[in-house]
């Protein structure tokens, strides 16, 4: 009997093993449960047979927290963190070769109705932004689970 199959066999980029090209990608939610699966391993898994997965972060093995578990070729993450994020990469061995997946992680906040609460300046205090006639203020906010901080003409503050 023949089969015939579609491979890509692609090079890892430099000092990683994946090539970003050929990456999967997922969001998570912060404090949510989310499962990663090795992706498209259907032809290298023999019927019947329980295919042995390793998982690494970031090509590194990881001594996983006691929330995340690893089942057959699923990586279940039970309470998603901000240092979650990353690359996440399932290997299996398939005869003489390796078969590797990697699916980016990105995590984001939960979705609300609230606007962010401004911590800095205080409501109650007057601040004063000095620009050039004509100029445009210009900004740039991050949030993290708990604090957003914003950037104002090289200047920043923790909102």
């Amino acid at each position: 009997m023949k089969v015939s199959m579609s491979l890509t066999v692609a090079e890892n980029d430099t000092d990683l093993c994946y090539n970003s090209k050929m990456r999967y990608f997922e969001k998570a939610e912060l404090s949510k449960s989310k499962e990663i699966t090795c992706p498209d391993i259907e032809d290298y898994v023999q019927p019947g047979k329980e295919p042995e997965i390793v998982w690494y972060k970031e090509c590194k093995p990881k001594q996983w927290r006691q929330s995340v578990v690893r089942r057959r070729d699923t990586l279940s993450i039970r309470e998603v963190r901000e240092d979650d994020i990353g690359n996440y990469t399932c290997e299996l061995q398939f005869g003489t070769f390796v078969v590797r997946r990697t699916t980016e992680l990105s995590v984001t906040a939960p979705l609300t109705d609230k606007p962010p609460k401004i911590l800095f300046p205080s409501e109650s205090k007057l601040s004063i932004l000095e620009l050039q006639l004509g100029k445009t203020p210009t900004g740039l906010c991050s949030q993290t689970s708990t604090i957003s901080v914003c950037y104002f003409n090289q200047r920043y503050g923790h909102y």
